[in-house]
């Protein structure tokens, strides 16, 4: 049963035979008393109901993953006679993504040091999300590829595509300060996922990264 669906929402429809015919292999459902449940089951006598003709067991409540992933209830049937029988029916909750990951910080800045070689990390972005399971897990990606610079899927750690030489000629134009900025997604693996962006400015002083070659 997935979270978040309103009260009243099917779960199942349960169904007992009887080997009697006419009115005593007619059959009333009731959720019963349950003994202790295992480890990790919410209670669900409260959380259930179950059509005492049809069988049909429907949600009482709106259910939050992040709070319980698991019911567990006793079902009894009861014919006419009042011979009866009971089941036990788990009902397992699925998350569904309802937070947005968030940067530790809207924006981050790095600099690539003079020297710096290829593969080398000068800096790391870094997203939570407060949703458990996948829907939890946090991607990173670059919004737009970038031909100086790559980001690790899973760690948000930029790193260099090429060695960062150093500017050379051109006079002191080519010394200035400069930055070259990013956009970093980080997202959920499912296709539904939700997403975030943050900016990432990079000084790219000690470079010769975006300059015409002299």
């Amino acid at each position: 049963l997935r979270e978040n669906l309103p009260p009243g929402t099917l779960v199942t429809t349960l169904r007992a035979i009887d080997a009697d015919a006419g009115v005593f292999g007619q059959l009333r459902y009731a959720v019963v008393e349950q003994p202790v449940g295992e480890a990790g089951m919410g209670e669900g006598r409260d959380a259930f109901t179950v059509n005492g003709s049809s069988g049909e067991l429907r949600a009482r409540l709106t259910f939050d993953y992040e709070r319980a992933k698991a019911f567990q209830l006793v079902v009894k049937a009861t014919d006419a006679g009042n011979a009866s029988a009971t089941a036990t029916v788990r009902v397992a909750v699925t998350g569904e993504d309802e937070y947005d990951p968030i940067f530790l910080s809207p924006s981050f800045s790095f600099e690539v040091p003079e020297g710096a070689r290829r593969g080398q990390s000068i800096g790391r972005v870094l997203a939570t999300d407060e949703d458990e399971g996948a829907d939890g897990v946090v991607l990173y990606a670059l919004a737009k590829p970038s031909p100086y610079f790559a980001v690790n899927r899973t760690t948000g750690t930029i790193t260099l595509r090429m060695d960062g030489a150093a500017a050379t000629g051109g006079g002191r134009t080519k010394r200035e300060p400069r930055e070259m900025t990013l956009e970093v997604v980080a997202r959920g693996p499912l296709p539904a996922a939700r997403s975030a962006v943050a900016q990432v400015t990079i000084d790219v002083t000690h470079t010769n990264f975006g300059l015409a070659p002299d």
